[in-house]
């Protein structure tokens, strides 16, 4: 209930209340994605001398803002109409609302205007708001308009929670909520989060099985759907549930096994356990059906139902299946599925089939061995819930044959198997035509036996597999092609252009004739051959690709390198990323770079697995060496990447030379400080040795480790950090201090441009940290005086006059210098997204950003 009551401030001024009056407005909770709003309406009339009409909406509105951050209590608004009119609303906010200023009226992640900076708002403790009408004049106007929606439906008894189980359930972490900054067209179509107890190797199996299935399949460079797994603190206990911003459509993968089910319940001591945490990612997507999909997997005989809230829901048995093998391949294929059900809106209900094969074969051979239609027919009726369209019994009778053949292909993905009389028959011939025509996914099944007389030229350009027997094998690559040509038009809408069409796959003449697009078209990477390029150039089409059009419009100024610093955090798992997140972004922001013209710069040693080798196998990509064959965008032929390598690290020509031609590598020598005394203990160090078993070991490798950062900088003319080992007394560094951390204080010393991306935890998440003024122990001499040798190492640097910065000095620094004294040529809300932003599109749209504005000709 809420009262509004006329303030009882003395000798009211012309047309102010002159009695209280009192409002009874009741309360009706709707929710909205990320919100509870409250549905206000007054009970009785009001005299028309009260407020205006629009005052009254506009305070109504600001009632539901209120309630739109948080609020959730009884409060009193008291009113006097005079201008300048104050407001006081009194009101227990949530937790999610403790701000004030211009965020005092709207969620940070909400989609409301905010107020003017004169609004003020606490936190639980309840102190006024003050507005005046020059301030909001027209906001609250906006905000009513934006807040109206229309009604949701009410929620079953049974998804009923307590308020304060829900507010637990939507509430953002902060990460959660910088995230929500990101713009709608920085959004990915889609993507997959996976759940899973940290304990349980079997999920964690499944879930890098389903990574890779996504992400590192070469013969599918189109299908590059984000998958990201839950965080992860090192405790074991569940996360919050909460919703990935980095995409508008979300497949929940929940894993449960004996680990989860043992789990379950809450801990003496805990709130929630992971049965509510599984409650919680099924009601998030009971939230918004049409855009979340929740995917429960019992992966072993007792992890079901894992909470009494969840015992109606089917979970996929998983466990049912014979090997670990067999468990991956049923849960990644069962997410392609809910995967295309999240892609198409028609197919909200889980009992409609989220895919229609149409078999296209030929009589002929049906009955010779190997019989392939059969099998797969098989197959499909048993195994899978997609739909099978087979043949003219599937029409009916009077309608016409090529009509309802080309109806039937319009809607379905089209399987073509490829016997010995299938090209010689013309109407499997014009199936194929039928599908192409209407853009469906194509699957070859190439089961000929002996010889085919013609092949069909217009069933190129599609993925083709050998049968060998296996019909899951085909089925699954009919799922995946279709998948990733609705994913393929969806991405590439973010890069459309006014005179650009999308083509979901690669152009070839028959799709231009048959489809007739006009302006540039736009397909997915990679892209096509010279060769190919010349015949589409003959028939007048202009053709790209979003990795051609980068490489052509944002191109940075020859001469420059750019230094990488990339490394493995050993919080990534709190980010709900893993090893494989890393590697991927690292090669994606190589390439990026790199087709931008500018050289990168490294600083390791040459082991086989890694950075500087897989970033030497990418100068021979032949995609890179494609679209860098300009070669004054290779500085004049000279070396695409550069490796630094301290000293005492050892490395041999062999190793130099594998690396190719394309690659320097500057080997520093022994820093003059080092005397031969320190000298000779570091003669017989293998360049593998990691062990700094005495403090002068550990100075010598400082002395040489803080030289090659120096040199780094001075020769190049950016650095980009991701990730980084804050190393600990268990896991402990080399240098006079974590080697990331050194690298990025030496380089604000230089005012040299410096780009933090704290999305992958470590050294960048601490800096950045630093920089907003967190504290963090990590930041502590007490914690780096665990280092083994740490506090021998100080008196050493200090007995010589070696500078020794202490880490309250450091904190200090970074943190006086803010996002602006990273010059890197971004604004500071640029920074604050570059700071949180997973999106590899996103780092690299700012990434460019910055070094254009900081990279001169």
């Amino acid at each position: 209930m809420w009262s509004l009551v006329r303030n009882p401030s003395p000798a009211p001024a012309p047309n102010t209340l002159r009695e209280p009056i009192s409002w009874r407005l009741p309360i009706r909770p709707r929710r909205t994605e990320n919100t509870r709003v409250a549905q206000i309406e007054p009970v009785n009339r009001v005299s028309r001398w009260l407020l205006p009409c629009v005052a009254q909406r506009r305070v109504a509105e600001l009632l539901k803002s209120g309630l739109a951050a948080g609020a959730h209590a009884q409060a009193a608004l008291s009113i006097l109409t005079f201008p300048p009119f104050f407001v006081a609303v009194h009101a227990r906010l949530g937790l999610a609302c403790r701000i004030s200023g211009v965020r005092s009226l709207a969620s940070p992640t909400s989609t409301q205007p905010r107020l003017s900076q004169s609004v003020i708002c606490s936190s639980s403790e309840g102190a006024p708001m003050l507005l005046r009408p020059a301030q909001i004049r027209f906001e609250l106007g906006r905000v009513f308009m934006a807040a109206r929606r229309p009604k949701n439906k009410r929620r079953s008894a049974g998804t009923k929670r307590s308020s304060q189980q829900m507010q637990t359930g939507s509430r953002t972490s902060r990460r959660g909520r910088a995230r929500g900054s990101n713009t709608a067209s920085a959004k990915f179509p889609l993507s997959v989060l996976i759940a899973y107890h940290p304990s349980s190797e079997e999920a964690s199996s499944i879930a890098s099985y389903v990574f890779r299935s996504f992400n590192d399949d070469p013969s599918d460079f189109g299908l590059r759907i984000p998958t990201y797994f839950a965080q992860e603190d090192g405790s074991g206990k569940p996360p919050t549930p909460e919703i990935p911003s980095e995409a508008d459509k979300v497949v929940f993968v929940l894993l449960c096994d004996d680990h989860l089910a043992a789990d379950a319940r809450p801990a003496p001591g805990q709130l929630s356990g992971w049965g509510d945490y599984a409650v919680g990612l099924q009601r998030l997507c009971e939230q918004k059906p049409a855009d979340r999909r929740f995917l429960p997997v019992q992966l072993s005989a007792h992890a079901y139902p894992i909470h009494a809230d969840l015992a109606g829901l089917n979970f996929l048995r998983a466990w049912a299946e014979p090997t670990l093998e067999h468990k991956k391949k049923l849960v990644a294929r069962r997410i392609v599925h809910s995967l295309i059900r999240a892609l198409h809106p028609d197919l909200d209900e889980d009992t409609s089939h989220p895919l229609t094969v149409f078999i296209s074969h030929t009589k002929l051979d049906i009955e010779l061995e190997p019989r392939p239609v059969r099998s797969l027919l098989s197959y499909l009726t048993a195994q899978q819930p997609e739909k099978t369209w087979f043949d003219s019994g599937d029409i009916e009778s009077g309608s016409r044959f090529a009509a309802e053949i080309e109806r039937g292909v319009k809607h379905t993905a089209l399987l073509a198997v490829a016997t010995d009389s299938y090209s010689s028959r013309a109407w499997c011939r014009r199936e194929v035509l039928f599908a192409k025509k209407h853009r469906r996914p194509v699957v070859v099944v190439n089961a000929i036996q002996n010889r085919e007389v013609r092949s069909f030229p217009y069933a190129g350009n599609v993925p083709v597999v050998r049968w060998k027997g296996d019909p899951e094998e085909v089925i699954d690559l009919l799922l995946r092609e279709n998948l990733k040509l609705r994913y393929a038009e969806l991405y590439l809408g973010k890069f459309k252009r006014p005179d650009d069409v999308i083509l979901p796959a690669g152009p070839e003449l028959v799709t231009l004739f048959l489809q007739r697009p006009t302006g540039r078209i736009l397909y997915p990477d990679p892209p096509f051959g010279a060769e190919e390029i010349e015949i589409l150039k003959v028939a007048g089409l202009e053709v790209e690709t979003p990795l051609e059009r980068h490489s052509r419009e944002n191109i940075l100024p020859p001469g420059n390198a750019i230094a990488l610093s990339v490394s493995e955090a050993e919080d990534l798992a709190r980010f709900g990323l893993r090893k494989q997140h890393l590697d991927a972004a690292q090669l994606e922001l190589s390439r990026y770079l790199l087709l931008s013209g500018v050289s990168l710069a490294y600083g390791g040693d040459l082991r086989a697995d890694g950075y500087t080798v897989r970033l030497a196998n990418l100068l021979r990509d032949p995609l890179v060496e494609k679209l860098r064959g300009d070669p004054a965008r290779r500085d004049n032929g000279g070396a695409q990447l550069v490796n630094y390598i301290a000293w005492p690290i050892q490395t041999t020509a062999s190793d130099a030379a594998r690396l190719g031609h394309l690659v320097e590598v500057r080997r520093l020598t022994r820093p003059a400080d080092v005397d031969e005394k320190l000298e000779a203990a570091f003669a017989n160090l293998p360049s593998e040795t990691s062990e700094v078993s005495a403090v002068e070991k550990r100075f010598g490798w400082a002395r040489g480790l803080t030289e090659m950062r120096r040199r780094q900088v001075t020769e190049t003319a950016a650095k980009v950090v991701v990730g980084g080992r804050i190393g600990s007394s268990s896991h402990p560094y080399k240098g006079r201090m974590p080697g990331v951390i050194e690298e990025v204080v030496l380089a604000l010393r230089s005012s040299q441009p410096v780009y933090l991306i704290g999305a992958f935890g470590g050294c960048a998440q601490l800096l950045i940290d630093s920089i907003r003024g967190r504290k963090r122990n990590e930041l502590t001499w007490e914690y780096h005086a665990a280092v083994p040798h740490s506090e021998e190492l100080r008196a050493m640097y200090l007995k010589r006059g070696l500078p020794w910065d202490e880490y309250d000095d450091l904190n200090a620094f970074i943190h006086g210098s803010g996002f602006s004294g990273l010059h890197n040529g971004l604004t500071k809300s640029q920074n604050q997204e570059l700071a949180v932003t997973r999106s590899i599109d996103r780092i690299v749209a700012l990434l460019l950003t910055g070094l254009r504005n900081v990279l001169k000709d």
